[in-house]
């Protein structure tokens, strides 16, 4: 009974955390057995959100994929849970749904079901609804993590930070030239 509550809250949290991410087109939901057998196959509701049927005790793999173009270009967050046991995926790119999918591992105890939820990953706003990036904190800074506008320079340079290769790190080394400085 206990894990019967804790899978219908973790199920309520989700589909809260999808209508704040946002709408989510329909997903492929497969379930097999460690055989390789589908124990499930069904869709996402319109909130994402999936559920199976009680399952033997086992490990099991939930693939889920889409055959929308409404996913590419877009973030995903997915949650499958077996009563106590959850699997997570986050910031999962809409192409990698359409091109194969995201397979997820998942044991299962005596009794249970698996749930899962899918939810849209928005990146926040500015004030002036720009798309704001997160900037973590940079090597030798006192600067720390920040959120910053997309098209920003701080942007763009956060971006391309530590994007120098070995060999050209290892001349600006032999030169004297701190990896930093231009």
């Amino acid at each position: 009974m206990k894990n019967m509550i804790r899978n219908t809250l973790l199920l309520l949290s989700l589909i809260a955390a999808s209508i704040t991410y946002g709408a989510v087109p329909a997903m492929n939901v497969t379930v097999s057995d460690a055989s390789g057998k589908a124990a499930y196959k069904g869709a996402t509701n319109p909130s994402g959100a999936f559920a199976t049927a009680k399952l033997q005790p086992g490990n099991y793999v939930v693939q889920l994929n889409s055959t929308s173009a409404a996913v590419k270009g877009n973030h995903y967050s997915i949650v499958v849970a077996a009563g106590t046991k959850k699997v997570a995926a986050s910031a999962v790119a809409g192409e990698k749904l359409v091109s194969g999918g995201v397979a997820l591992k998942v044991a299962v105890g005596p009794g249970l079901n698996i749930t899962g939820q899918v939810a849209a990953e928005t990146a926040p706003m500015s004030k002036d609804g720009k798309q704001l990036v997160w900037i973590p904190k940079q090597l030798g800074s006192n600067i720390p993590g920040h959120w910053a506008e997309a098209d920003s320079a701080e942007a763009k340079a956060a971006k391309t930070a530590g994007s120098m290769s070995t060999e050209n790190l290892r001349k600006r080394q032999d030169q004297g030239v701190s990896p930093g400085s231009n």
